[in-house]
């Protein structure tokens, strides 16, 4: 590998294994399988990464060791030097720099001077779809506004993202959203993200037809992004025999929604954990109508535990196709949320047939194979370049 091309990632978040730098690890660790080596430039890393990977800690020690909270507002400084060091040492017709959220424009016209190619990881759909959608969702359900994004910040992202020479958009939603911002076809990559088998290694798909008791399981931030409102409202009028188990934090707006809705017993709540197979062991199907989203890891691992789905476009990704492994129905529709809950309540055949499809369609999904697809396609990149 001394003599691999190169990938020189861009990660502004600390690793810790968790969030979306442990997604950033998962894409890359395989890239040295197609001759790509992977070197990610993090401001520090507190859990070790896959030996595949290169590992540049830009806050050097002991500063490193001071509480994020403290640290932060220094670490973009220490990030850019170490990065524009690395794309300096670097032979531009043989080295990718692959940016995520957070980097300073100036960085990625930096590297693209140096003549290396730039790609862009987007993790949401473009913020002026997101924003739009967003207001919608919180004012339809009469709360505030509590999402982040402003019209500076869609304006920031719409004058950055034309700095990179390739986008990646993990969700065909994405790619709709960089094409309605004039991103031309050409420069997006089509990619997912992946699942991680070996975190799911102990829960064997069933695909047993089941009894009368059904459990329907939402896994994620239960918030209005997710369509969480719309949800608790069709498991209401679907008047199904069975319950709704959600998963995850709560944003403080669905607090008091979601304390009435417990209140029964066809409604239950499990706080965040990372044992999720659990969860999955025991439910029939996987419901994710979410309303905005970049890549749902979540509806690849339920899929890869062998559970049929009920997604919008949105919490589909690449994976799920309707009527193939699972129900897709339009985004706020809490009628078609209705009428998919009970057909897959009233079907048990239906569940059985679609488990076993997307059990088998969510292999090629896993983080070794989704990795090594996109690693891939940044070593065309550079080959294209030197034609």
């Amino acid at each position: 590998m001394a003599h691999a091309p190169r990938c020189l990632i861009y990660c502004p978040m600390p690793y810790s294994g968790h969030g979306w730098p442990e997604t950033c690890v998962n894409v890359v660790a395989n890239f040295h399988t197609v001759d790509l080596q992977p070197v990610l430039v993090t401001p520090r890393a507190r859990k070790s990464a896959p030996p595949s990977i290169d590992v540049v800690e830009a806050i050097p020690f002991p500063i490193s060791r001071i509480p994020w909270r403290y640290i932060r507002g220094i670490s973009n400084g220490f990030m850019d030097r170490r990065f524009r060091n690395l794309v300096d040492k670097s032979d531009p017709k043989r080295t990718v720099a692959y940016f995520w959220p957070g980097t300073p424009p100036a960085l990625v016209e930096y590297a693209r001077s140096a003549g290396i190619v730039s790609v862009r990881e987007m993790i949401n759909t473009f913020q002026g779809m997101a924003k739009r959608i967003l207001d919608d969702a919180y004012d339809r359900w009469e709360f505030p506004r509590t999402h982040s994004i402003t019209d500076a910040g869609i304006e920031g992202e719409r004058q950055e993202l034309k700095l990179y020479d390739h986008v990646f958009a993990p969700n065909p939603e994405v790619e709709r959203s960089l094409l309605e911002v004039g991103i031309d076809r050409r420069r997006i990559l089509p990619t997912s993200y992946g699942w991680v088998p070996d975190r799911f290694r102990n829960l064997a798909p069933s695909f047993s037809s089941g009894g009368q008791f059904f459990k329907a399981i939402f896994a994620g931030f239960i918030c209005v992004r997710k369509g969480v409102p719309e949800l608790l409202d069709a498991w209401e009028e679907s008047c199904i025999d069975g319950e709704l188990v959600l998963v995850g934090d709560v944003e403080p707006v669905l607090q008091p929604r979601l304390a009435r809705a417990t209140q029964t017993s066809r409604v239950r709540h499990i706080p965040y954990t990372d044992d999720i197979g659990s969860s999955y062991r025991d439910a029939d199907v996987f419901v994710f109508p979410t309303l905005e989203e970049g890549g749902p890891q979540v509806t690849l691992e339920a899929g890869g535990c062998g559970l049929p789905a009920i997604v919008t476009p949105m919490g589909a990704g690449r994976l799920v196709k309707d009527g193939v492994n699972g129900l897709v129905v339009r985004a706020g529709d809490v009628s078609g949320l209705v009428t998919a809950l009970r057909r897959m309540a009233n079907e048990p055949g239906l569940r059985a047939s679609f488990a076993r499809q997307i059990a088998q369609d969510a292999q090629q999904f896993t983080y070794e194979r989704v990795s090594a697809s996109r690693g891939a396609s940044l070593v065309r990149l550079l080959r294209s370049r030197e034609q």
